[in-house]
């Protein structure tokens, strides 16, 4: 999820302002993926925050909960445009040696 901000915006020493519950229903890795995208993009969009930490874990029905720690968008260095969308072209999401190595391709 750092990386998407990391495209548009430098948050560094910004105070968080609050947390925000996400929720992802379960399916493939890549779904899931670009659903926790998705919501990022709708919670910049829509509220006017940018997400800078995330608490997520794995539901009982193989989706994702948790928190994600956002600040306000008129505290953060814009450093490019803001995504729109995710693409699944390109889209990849696996578990390699413990950790999650993903891409995906993000339209501004």
């Amino acid at each position: 999820m750092q990386a998407l901000v990391e495209i548009f915006a430098n948050p560094t020493d910004t105070a968080v302002l609050r947390s925000l519950p996400v929720s992802v229903d379960g399916g493939p890795d890549t779904d899931l993926l670009v659903s926790l995208l998705q919501e990022e993009i709708y919670l910049i969009d829509v509220f006017g925050v940018v997400p800078v930490r995330s608490h997520l874990a794995g539901t009982d029905k193989g989706g994702i909960s948790g928190q994600i720690d956002v600040v306000d968008a008129s505290e953060v260095e814009l450093t490019g445009p803001v995504p729109k969308g995710v693409s699944y072209h390109g889209l990849e999401a696996r578990l390699q040696d413990g950790r999650w190595h993903c891409r995906a391709v993000v339209d501004v």
